[in-house]
């Protein structure tokens, strides 16, 4: 792929149009038949803002936000002696050494092989030549994408300090996939009124986006073949760290009319998928789990009413271990009860 070194001044427009190719050329548009106005690719460009409301949300307050890493692996191919390892990447624009003491102690489970840190230069980014598909069906042609600009770190198991890679690319990190043996899928552009709500976010935050999304859907696709797994976040205070699993999400509630007005009856769905992982992370490294819903409305107009979390192991203690409901994604969601939950701001504030 050619690049344009221009390093020149980049606009909310020209993230926002690059995050855009990015995510309808990697997203299925695969519409969930069992969970009503779910549309994967719908879901998944709306989930940002939950994340982005919820630092905001912090400000001020006596926690700090630090973004999660992303952990990825290689396929396991069957065979008696390929068990998973990982291998974890954080990207953000603070140096390393404010993630010392959460590396640390990610550093001690050992099936995670390798720890990284891309630190995220928020200027002199450039462009470079990206293959879409206009419409369905159609040829792949050209168009021209942003390019993030990152410094690498390696986290040193033995001294417990951040070193610079001597090679500034993500090869130490991606060399842990299986062989790619035919190109990935690529989707057509789609649906572009769905990514209009960036604009009300400031650059630097739709930089960061972009950034993790180029890695994830770019840079991880080119050569290899990857499971790949996320921590939304931590939230930190006094040194103390919990890892945040954060949501945007309307309460289950009964159809009676009756039921549907009482918080009695309502309750709050966890992906079975990223609750089994977050008990192995639990237990693997001892963080606290904090499962924290952006509570809306409804699906439709998505209006935002408050704040509310629950701990995992209080999940737990409630949860509807007999029944499971049909979720997005594929995927079973178990429930526990709405009344089980808090208010985040009697957290933050007290």
């Amino acid at each position: 792929m050619r690049i344009n070194n221009t390093h020149k001044e980049i606009t909310k427009k020209e993230v926002i149009d690059s995050l855009y190719k990015i995510m309808c050329t990697n997203t299925t548009s695969a519409v969930d038949n069992k969970v009503s106005n779910n549309d994967y690719f719908k879901r998944r460009v709306l989930g940002f803002k939950a994340e982005i409301e919820f630092e905001k949300e912090l400000k001020g307050t006596k926690f700090n936000f630090m973004k999660g890493g992303i952990l990825l692996s290689p396929r396991l191919d069957g065979s008696h002696d390929m068990k998973n390892k990982f291998s974890y990447i954080t990207i953000d624009i603070h140096n390393p050494e404010n993630y010392l003491s959460i590396y640390s102690k990610i550093a001690t489970w050992d099936e995670i092989k390798t720890l990284s840190y891309a630190k995220l230069d928020l200027k002199n980014w450039d462009l470079e030549d990206y293959e879409i598909k206009e419409n369905k069906g159609s040829n792949l042609s050209l168009t021209k994408i942003l390019v993030p600009r990152y410094k690498l770190y390696k986290y040193d198991y033995a001294k417990k300090i951040f070193s610079e890679f001597k090679k500034n690319d993500f090869s130490h990190i991606l060399n842990i996939g299986s062989p790619r043996l035919k190109k990935s899928s690529k989707y057509h552009l789609r649906k572009k009124e769905h990514f209009a709500y960036f604009e009300k976010y400031d650059l630097d935050t739709l930089k960061k986006i972009y950034a993790d999304r180029y890695f994830l859907d770019k840079k991880k696709n080119e050569n290899k073949i990857f499971n790949t797994i996320d921590l939304d976040g931590f939230i930190v205070n006094e040194g103390k760290a919990l890892i945040i699993e954060i949501k945007e999400k309307e309460p289950i509630k009964p159809k009676s009319k009756k039921k549907s007005i009482d918080t009695k009856f309502w309750s709050y769905g966890w992906d079975t998928r990223r609750l089994l992982w977050y008990l192995e992370i639990q237990r693997k490294i001892g963080f606290q789990i904090l499962y924290i819903v952006r509570h809306i409305e409804n699906r439709e107009e998505r209006n935002f009413i408050k704040w509310d979390f629950i701990y995992l192991n209080d999940f737990l203690k409630g949860v509807s271990w007999s029944n499971s409901r049909s979720g997005g994604g594929g995927g079973d969601t178990l429930t526990a009860p709405y009344n089980h939950f808090s208010e985040l701001k009697e957290l933050i504030n007290k």
